[in-house]
């Protein structure tokens, strides 16, 4: 059975499904339904939680016909979650998987987290075993039309009221990140404010902020500042800033600044792509020194520096990702690690 996010309270509230498939590329509303699929659960008595590791080269899919016909020693009913984020399904895990939903354990819930699935993947056998057992529920990205009224909803969850104008000027100043919005909605209702937000008092509230964030981050990046950059990025790591969210800032600055050198060689005026591309004053002169700096191969080989740490991230690949984004945003700002 397929049913829309919007849907999933009011779903569980009658029952719990066996198998939950939560799918899609917006990482903030995976997570988000997949913890509160694991919160009412635990209340709900499951109170034994199995996280199956993903990691490439392992055989999860075994590991999950394991955990599903053993007993368990600590509670009756246990859940299960496999995050599958970023893992390329081979033959044998796709098997497991059709398996397991055509049987599905007793006093069991599985929670798959994936990316959104293509044509040819909601057509696999697994898939449709868990469609006829379980629950699918596909998340759609939220638009640039549908981000403010995102933003208002979510701010009046938190206690928040916004104007219009508030919610727009957070969606332009976030540019389509959940992640980045939802933090800030969280940072504004810890000021307890009890007055209208409007979009005056947005900015300065987030202007006078005395933390670092990672536009602030960027900014010294692109100014060549290695020793401030690794100070605001150690400072992010401190406040528990998402990795995730720190990677978001830095890979959406790459892939404008790599469009910018192609539309250069093009013949294109830097002065024009000043404004085509939203580049404030105060940030152009950073810029213009990043481009003279790295030409549009450093950037690439930046890109793909980040697709490795996005990959860590989502525990496809091993490694450090705290450290990797240390010798990344030292490499942007111009100094990188010895032996890199």
């Amino acid at each position: 059975m397929k049913i829309a996010l919007q849907q999933l309270e009011q779903h569980v509230a009658k029952s719990l499904a066996p198998i939950y498939l939560i799918s899609g590329d917006e990482t903030l509303l995976v997570q988000e339904a997949v913890d509160f699929l694991r919160k009412y659960a635990q209340q709900k008595g499951f109170s034994e939680r199995v996280r199956i590791t993903t990691e490439a080269g392992s055989d999860w899919g075994k590991l999950l016909h394991t955990h599903a016909h053993s007993l368990s020693l600590f509670a009756d009913y246990r859940l299960l979650e496999l995050d599958l984020r970023g893992v390329k399904l081979n033959q044998a895990n796709a098997e497991w998987l059709q398996d397991y939903a055509e049987n599905p354990a007793e006093n069991t819930v599985l929670i798959l987290s994936l990316s959104k699935l293509d044509a040819k993947t909601e057509q696999s056998k697994w898939v449709k075993a868990i469609d006829k057992k379980g629950v699918m529920v596909p998340i759609w990205p939220v638009s640039t039309e549908q981000l403010p009224q995102w933003i208002l909803q979510r701010a009046k969850k938190s206690g928040l009221t916004l104007t219009g104008k508030a919610a727009a000027h957070l969606a332009y100043r976030v540019e389509g990140n959940l992640l980045a919005a939802a933090q800030e909605i969280e940072k504004l209702s810890l000021l307890q404010l009890q007055h209208d937000i409007d979009e005056n008092t947005l900015e300065a509230i987030i202007s006078d902020h005395a933390h670092f964030d990672v536009f602030q981050l960027v900014d010294s990046v692109l100014s060549g500042n290695g020793k401030r950059a690794l100070h605001i990025l150690q400072t992010l790591f401190g406040e528990e800033t998402e990795p995730t969210l720190i990677l978001w800032a830095l890979t959406r600055e790459l892939s404008t600044l790599s469009d910018m050198h192609q539309q250069q060689k093009q013949g294109v005026a830097l002065s024009t792509l000043f404004g085509k591309f939203r580049i404030w004053e105060k940030r152009q002169a950073p810029v213009r020194a990043f481009l003279k700096r790295c030409p549009e191969t450093v950037c690439w080989n930046f890109l793909l520096q980040a697709a490795e740490i996005d990959r860590i991230i989502k525990g496809v690949e091993p490694g450090n990702a705290c450290d990797r984004l240390e010798q990344l945003v030292l490499g942007m700002a111009g100094h990188p690690p010895a032996g890199l």
